[in-house]
Parts: C-alpha cells; sequence; structure tokens
C-alpha cells in the first residue's frame, strides 16, 4: 500500500528548506568559525595515494559545529617505539547549504584537507567525511559530519594569507640557520626568497626567509633548494640585501626541534655499521 500524498513529508520542498534554515542557524548560534583548507596536489603518488609536496595556499571561513562535546576523541596521547605521539580526535559539523555556497570547487568536502581551529591554533586533518548524518530527515540530507586527526606536518607548503594559520610552517619545517659576514648591506624582510648566483631564475640554490637576525647577522632560512657554502654571496629578490655566508650551516640540527634526537642516532649507527665496507654480505671472495 502506498504512502499517504497528504502526509507525505519527504518530498515537501518548503520543510526540507526550514529544516535547514534551522540547522544553520543553530550551527551559527552554537558553532565557532573554523577555515577549512583544501589541499593542493602538486606531484600526487597514485599507486600510495599521499602527495609528500602539497600546499594549502587557500583558506575559506565557515562555522562548524563541535560535535565532540566531551572533548578530543581518538586514541589520545601516548608513548610508541617514535615518541610521544598525539592522536587527538574532533568531530565538526558543517551544513550541506553552507559549504554549496563557500564556493571551493568541490561538491563536499575532500578527505586530506584540513580544518584550522582558531580555539586551540591547531590543525586538523579530515580523515573521514559521513554524508549521511541525520539520515533522509524530511528527505535530504543537511548536514556533513567531519572526522578530523590533529595533523601531522611534514614540510608542506603553507601560504594562506592569515598569520595564525601560515606560521605553522615557520615553526615546524625544516630550516636552518646561516651565519653571513660582515661588508654586506642591507637587511633581509620575512618571507622573501634568497639565492645564490646573478639571477633568481638561474640560481641552483635558494631559501625562504623566516628570520634575519641584523645584529649577529643570522639568517634563517627554510623551503630549501641546494647547499649553502662559505663565500657563497646571498641576495634578497625583494630587499635586495646582500651578505656572504661566513659560516658552514649545520644542515643536521633540526633548529625548531630541540628533542631531536637524529644525531645522536647517526652518531651510535657510526660506531655500529662499517659504512666503508663495500660488500658486507660476502666472505670476500667476490
Amino acid at each position: 500500500m502506498p504512502t499517504n500524498s497528504y502526509f507525505n513529508h519527504l518530498q515537501n520542498a518548503s520543510e526540507q528548506n526550514l529544516h535547514q534554515d534551522l540547522i544553520i542557524e543553530s550551527i551559527k548560534n552554537f558553532g565557532i568559525d573554523n577555515y577549512y583548507l583544501p589541499r593542493q596536489y602538486m606531484n600526487e603518488d597514485l599507486l600510495y595515494g599521499e602527495d609528500t609536496i602539497s600546499q594549502f595556499n587557500q583558506s575559506h571561513l565557515i562555522e562548524m559545529y563541535v560535535k565532540s562535546v566531551d572533548g578530543f576523541e581518538g586514541e589520545g596521547d601516548f608513548i610508541s617505539r617514535f615518541g610521544l605521539e598525539i592522536r587527538d580526535q574532533v568531530i565538526f559539523s558543517v551544513a550541506r547549504r553552507r559549504w554549496e555556497n563557500l564556493d571551493t570547487g568541490y561538491d563536499r568536502p575532500r578527505e586530506g584537507d584540513v580544518i584550522f581551529l582558531p580555539l586551540n591554533k591547531k590543525l586538523y586533518e579530515i580523515r573521514f567525511v559521513e554524508h549521511e548524518s541525520m539520515f533522509y530527515q524530511f528527505g535530504k540530507l543537511p548536514i556533513f559530519d567531519l572526522t578530523c586527526e590533529l595533523f601531522q606536518y611534514d614540510d608542506q607548503r603553507i601560504d594562506t594569507g592569515i598569520e595564525d594559520i601560515d606560521e605553522v610552517e615557520d615553526k615546524y619545517a625544516y630550516s636552518i640557520e646561516v651565519t653571513l659576514d660582515s661588508g654586506g648591506s642591507g637587511n633581509y624582510v620575512e618571507d622573501e626568497y634568497v639565492f645564490v648566483g646573478s639571477t633568481e631564475s638561474s640560481a641552483n640554490t635558494k631559501g625562504r626567509v623566516i628570520s634575519w637576525n641584523s645584529t649577529d647577522r643570522v639568517l634563517k632560512l627554510t623551503d630549501l633548494r641546494g647547499t649553502f657554502t662559505l663565500s657563497q654571496n646571498v641576495v634578497g629578490n625583494t630587499s635586495g640585501a646582500y651578505y656572504t655566508v661566513g659560516t658552514t650551516p649545520d644542515t643536521q640540527t633540526f633548529v625548531n626541534d630541540a628533542s631531536a634526537n637524529n644525531i645522536t642516532i647517526e652518531t651510535e649507527a657510526d660506531s655500529i655499521i662499517d659504512f666503508s665496507e663495500s660488500n658486507p654480505f660476502s666472505e670476500g671472495n667476490i
């Protein structure tokens, strides 16, 4: 027996729009403003489904409801064989109509994209998008539920124009400190690129300026290409400043991570493994 057409609320456009309006109003009243950062894939590995040099160059402000009202979920904080790991998870709800008005170019949020939570100024990577939450209320799907996990930064380029977001790269990206000789001229400026050579386009060695200490002439660089060595002339592409490299930078020390133990592991490995051996698996007969 078919349903009663006079009471069929699954195809009532007015009821559906009212329901969506109420959801949007509730999120606006009780939600928070987050930034949605779409991931730009630069060299995606189609076999493993990852891109180690992806970038985040856009940000979209949108209100979301924090569905994890009792705090962060997931595995939490624990000690693994690799040290302390933090795998906090949080679920955000976003109205489908508000998403469609966001003009991201995508019909739904994507796994792998990132949410910036201003409350704690951290990034959360979208692990799963549940598009059937509130299962067909009034015949439509009104929201997306985004299951997100604390983002593990891996030298991605972040350039959204929002200081709180962009400084994540400056804090955690691999960087070096280059000590320059006196006798140069000018002051490097933050976010400009410096290079070695006659022109930036032909330079094989370059980097982006994080900070410049004019007193000690210490230049902190990230987004590196090539190797900075003694007596090279380092030129700023915007400021025009130029100085000569006075000390070869230490490329093994992680400036932004005082707890890194890569040098200790390297030293201990040298005392255990003989890297000068050309054929360690034979008995000398080959």
